[in-house]
Formats: structure tokens, C-alpha cells, sequence
């Protein structure tokens, strides 16, 4: 899945001029409709019960919160007229909107949208699995309780175009969510369709670039228009994207060679066959993001439950021949949960995945001796697991690969891969039904606590509900460290300690690799916005 998982990847883009040619080509030659791909289907179009990373790919162009993603990954105003700056010790925000943005059926977008978004996402009757995004504002947790109500939430409506958010300890990457995370929801519509709002295109209301149409909640394509509403509609060049769902590679790359689609995904070997091409090879970009694919274990189950075999199992995998063989893409080993790139040390000026040290070394002798233990411990010979995964080529070329070297090294162990579409497979860790589920987290801020807070009590995003005293000890001591050495101190321990447990098997830092007309300017990606930005793009 690729966080949100798989679950979101956030990140909105700066208005203003396009670069380079693009803003001086007449109107007339960007009535041509983009055609683009997607890697999966949709999860949903409501802001507060997205959790995968495309649903959010489409919000990126369909939604604004306060603030958003230039094309740099840098945090700029959006519908707030200024970054604010945080006063009350660092726990009180407080945004002037702007008066001229509007949403695509002609309501004012107004600080209650915000308001009202924000508090149906943590009620608990709305079962928003995503709802601890807004868990350090202020009464978060006695909502989830049940013993205050969701109008006691840490956020307020001071006047139409006022909001004020109060936290309950400062938060440093506050600025990265407000500007892919809080997003606000269009009240009239709320009202109207309740609990069926965003099921389909017909049932929410755009406040950016583009408004989505054609989507009836399953379908496999759909389509981005211009939203004539837009405050910044001028500088939007393209007036229609075309999006279908293609899940193969092969299938993307040839229509993208005939000419059918201006922008798609690929991956695995389509990748070294596309850079032997000389035409695609110049139109092939490559992006290594901070996105990591991990395994989660069920530790309810027996295999799941038992430390040996997780670290047997982690010790099989080979992540060098992972990621150079299978997915072909870029794509880096993982040291341990944290992605390079995400955050510096500032006890020692390293990358913090770095200092914290590598937690996979590949060793098969190890990894057999571990598994003759966990034969002995459980009482057996041969065991059965299932491995969850989305049904993309690149999932399930990766989850082919562990299957072999799990069986190889595991002798009497029998792995079965069950692939199915990225929504059915949240679902499914949601409700805890698997053994070991493999699926992509994309964090959208430049902390450690954007990886490391997936394994925290409480988390909804913590599929194995396990729980570990010590761990949790570490990270609230970091949530209200405020010495930035003595707060990366406690997360580097906290980073150590989540390793050795192995209740989580880090598999690699993802690559993206686009393949990108010459005809179409505009189009960029970053380590934390990998998302296309079709407000940038036009026709050259």
C-alpha cells in the first residue's frame, strides 16, 4: 500500500506561474485532456476516512487545508493567508482564510468546514480509521474514550475566516499535517449525503485545482476537471485529466509508448526494459522517496506471536538482491524503520536511520538455526502462513521473492500469497484478519515520529496491536521533550528497541519510477510529494 498506507501520500503545491514555456501557451492547445494512470482504485473521496495513499493522490488535486506542498515538498499558504506562528508555548495556532476561496458547488469555504471536519474525523461514530491525525490537539484522547463529546476538540471558528487549534503538547511537524492531513469538508453537502459523503464523485465538493467527475465509488477510471471556482484557477493550464486504474506494468509502459497515456507508473523488470529503450529511457524519471514497505506480524497468531521466527524470517530476506533484482526501481534496503532522508541527528549530524544502525542484515544460516528453535517451541514440523498483499505487480513480484526465501530457509514452512485490491487488503488489517501483511507507509513530514508513531498504543494505524511498555515510555518521553538532542535521543531508542522487538520486518525505502511525455511541461515529483501535480502541467 503505498501512507497513508499505501496509506497516504500528501503534499499540495504552491499556486503561482508555471515554470519554464508552459505559462505563455494559448488557452486553446490545453483543452487536450491529460491521460494518466493509477496504480490502484480509489478508497474513497472523503477527507475524513481516507487512509491509502491514492485516495489522497486524488485529493491532491481536488482539496486544499491551510497550507500545502509547493512542488519542492516546501509548506506554503493555501487556504490560509499566511503560515501561522504558534503562540501558548508553541500549542496555539491561530490562521486568518482567505475570503476568496470557494468550493466547486459556489459555498464560501469557511474556518467551520474545518471545524466540522475535524471533529467528525475523531468521533468516534464516524470510525474514521485514520482518526488519530488529530491526536495531539487538545481532548483528543477523552473523545476516543467517549467521555467528551466531539465539539470538545482542541479546534474553533473565531468569526467566518478565522480558525484557532489548540494542542494539547507542541507538535513539530504541525505545519507538514496542516498542509496534507487537516483537511476540511464542505458542510452543505456533509448535511446532505451524512455518512455517504465522498462515496462518489457526485457527493463532495472540490476547493482546488480540479474537481473529480465520472467516479461512482468502484470504478477503475475517472476524471479530473478545472474547477471554474478555484481562486487560482488562471494559472491551472489543463482543463481535463483522464485517470484509469492500471495495475500492471507492462500494460502501463505500452500505453505510454503508444501514445494512449502521458504519465504512468511502472516498476520490476519493466523498469530495465524501459531504460534499454532509448525513446522511453528519456522520458523515465526516477524518484527515491521516503516511503518504506514494511511486514506487519500478527502477533495474535501462533508463527506471528513467536520472536524467533519473526527474526528468522527477517534474516532470510536478502533486501540487496530485494531491491536490485526484483523491484529493479532504486529502491534501497532498509535499515530499520526509518526511511534515509526523513530527519538529521543533531547529537551527531548523521541521517537518523544511519545512527540508529542497521537492523537487517540478511544471514540464512541464522535464520535456519532460529527456525529448527521455533519447530522445537511450538511442537511441530510444519507450519502455514498466509502473506497478505495488494494485487500490483510490484506487491506481488516482492511477495513472491519472500515466499521463496522463507520456504528456502524455513524448511517444512508453507507460504501462500493472497493478493487482492488495495482497499480489501486495509480492510483486512483493520480488522486484524491476517498473518503478515506487506504494504508500503509513506510519512509526510521530516520526523522520525512519521514512521516510528505506526507502533504506538493506541495507534489505528498499528495493525498488530502490540504493545510495548517500554517503547511507549520512550516515545510519550519525546512527545513533550523539548531540547531537540534529548528528544532525538529518546526516538533513536525508541527506533532501537522497535527493531530488536521485530514485530515489524523493514523491507525497503521505495523508488518511484514515472514515465513522462516531452509533449507535457510541468510535471514534478519529490522525496516527500511524489504524487503528480496536475495544477503544474500543461501542454508544451
Amino acid at each position: 500500500m503505498d501512507k497513508r498506507v499505501g496509506l497516504g501520500l500528501l503534499g499540495l503545491v504552491v499556486m503561482g506561474t508555471l515554470a519554464g514555456c508552459g505559462a505563455s501557451k494559448s488557452a486553446t492547445s490545453q483543452n487536450k485532456a491529460l491521460n494518466v494512470t493509477m496504480p490502484s482504485e480509489l478508497q474513497t473521496a472523503d477527507p475524513n476516512k481516507a487512509t491509502d495513499a491514492y485516495s489522497f493522490y486524488m485529493m491532491k488535486q481536488t482539496t486544499e487545508g491551510l497550507y500545502r506542498q509547493n512542488k519542492n515538498g516546501k509548506v506554503v499558504p493555501a487556504i490560509a493567508t499566511k503560515i501561522a506562528t504558534p503562540t501558548n508555548n508553541g500549542k496555539t495556532y491561530t490562521s486568518t482564510l482567505r475570503h476568496d476561496a470557494k468550493w466547486s458547488n459556489g459555498d464560501q469555504v469557511t474556518a467551520q468546514d474545518f471545524v466540522e471536519s475535524f471533529r467528525r474525523q475523531v468521533d468516534p461514530t464516524t470510525k474514521a480509521q485514520y482518526a488519530n491525525r488529530f491526536a495531539t490537539f487538545v481532548n483528543y484522547d477523552a473523545i476516543q474514550k467517549g467521555t467528551k463529546q466531539p465539539s470538545a476538540l482542541g479546534v474553533k471558528a473565531i468569526g467566518k475566516y478565522k480558525l484557532q487549534i489548540n494542542l494539547s503538547r507542541q507538535n513539530p511537524s504541525f505545519n507538514y499535517e496542516a498542509a496534507t492531513e487537516y483537511l476540511p469538508v464542505n458542510r452543505t453537502l456533509v448535511k446532505k449525503y451524512g455518512a455517504k459523503y465522498g462515496t462518489n464523485s457526485n457527493r463532495v465538493a472540490a476547493n482546488g485545482p480540479y474537481v473529480l467527475k465520472k467516479w461512482n465509488g468502484t470504478k477503475d477510471n475517472w476524471e479530473y476537471v478545472k474547477n471554474a471556482k478555484y481562486y487560482g484557477a488562471k494559472s491551472v493550464k489543463i482543463k481535463k485529466i483522464n485517470v484509469q486504474v492500471v495495475k500492471t506494468d507492462s500494460t502501463a509502459e505500452k500505453l505510454f509508448a503508444a501514445g494512449k497515456v502521458q504519465e504512468t507508473k511502472i516498476s520490476g523488470t519493466t523498469v530495465t526494459g524501459t531504460a534499454n529503450n532509448a525513446k522511453l529511457k528519456k522520458q523515465m524519471r526516477k524518484t527515491l522517496t521516503t516511503a518504506v514497505s514494511l511486514q506487519y506480524f500478527n502477533t495474535k497468531t501462533k508463527l506471528g506471536g513467536n520472536q524467533n521466527f519473526r527474526t528468522a524470517a527477517s534474516l532470510a530476506i536478502n533486501r540487496k538482491v530485494l531491491t536490485t533484482k526484483v523491484n529493479q526501481d532504486g529502491s534501497v534496503p532498509l535499515k530499520n524503520m526509518v526511511a534515509q532522508g526523513v530527519a538529521k541527528d543533531p547529537n551527531n549530524g548523521k541521517d537518523f536511520a544511519v545512527s540508529t544502525g542497521n537492523y537487517t542484515q540478511h544471514n540464512d544460516a541464522k535464520a535456519k538455526r532460529l527456525w529448527a528453535k521455533v519447530k522445537k517451541e511450538l511442537g511441530g514440523s510444519k507450519f502455514n502462513i498466509t502473506l497478505l498483499t495488494n494485487d500490483s505487480d510490484g506487491s506481488k513480484n516482492v511477495a513472491e521473492y519472500i515466499q521463496s526465501q522463507w520456504e528456502k530457509d524455513m524448511p517444512g514452512l508453507t507460504v501462500t500469497i493472497s493478493s487482492m485490491p488495495l482497499t480489501q487488503q486495509i480492510n483486512k488489517m483493520f480488522k486484524g484478519s491476517f498473518d503478515v501483511s506487506t504494504f508500503g507507509w509513506t510519512g509526510d513530514e521530516p520526523d522520525p515520529t512519521t514512521d516510528l508513531d505506526l507502533f504506538m498504543k493506541g495507534n489505528s494505524v498499528n495493525f498488530s496491536n502490540y504493545v510495548d511498555k517500554q517503547y511507549n515510555k520512550l516515545m510519550l518521553a519525546a512527545q513533550t521533550e523539548t531540547n531537540a538532542k534529548k528528544r532525538f535521543a529518546l526516538l533513536k531508542a525508541a527506533s532501537q528497541r522497535l527493531s530488536k522487538l521485530g514485530v515489524f520486518n523493514p523491507l525497503y525505502q521505495q523508488a518511484q519510477v514515472n514515465l513522462v511525455s516531452s509533449k507535457v511541461g510541468g510535471i514534478t515529483y519529490s522525496t516527500f510529494s511524489t504524487a503528480a501535480q496536475y495544477r503544474y502541467a500543461y501542454w508544451k
